[in-house]
């Protein structure tokens, strides 16, 4: 802690700590300001994963689709990098066509 003391108040600096746990909010809020920030809600959720799965920038998307992908966002409980995360680490894409999944031989 004590390195964050001696950039309290320099110019020009800014530390951005991100935790959910409560415990490191409470030690690092004795020199730094505390944000709690909520959680996204759905539509906000659906437009991370609408931007992962449709690079590149699709704006019509399949109903049958979005109903997926808004379930996704749903059960992402509004956290982003949930959202993020799922389809980064995903080998498909909403978009694929069946025709271009490997076949079994």
């Amino acid at each position: 802690m004590s390195c964050l003391s001696k950039l309290h108040g320099a110019r020009g600096s800014v530390i951005i700590i991100t935790t959910r746990s409560a415990t490191v909010a409470s030690i690092t809020e004795v020199i730094l300001r505390r944000c709690v920030l909520g959680s996204l809600c759905i539509d906000d959720c659906w437009a991370i994963l609408k931007k992962k799965a449709f690079p590149d920038g699709s704006a019509l998307v399949a109903n049958d689709l979005e109903t997926i992908g808004r379930e996704i966002a749903k059960k992402c409980a509004g956290v982003p990098l949930a959202a993020k995360h799922l389809l980064s680490s995903s080998t498909t894409k909403f978009n694929e066509k069946p025709n271009e999944f490997p076949t079994e031989q």
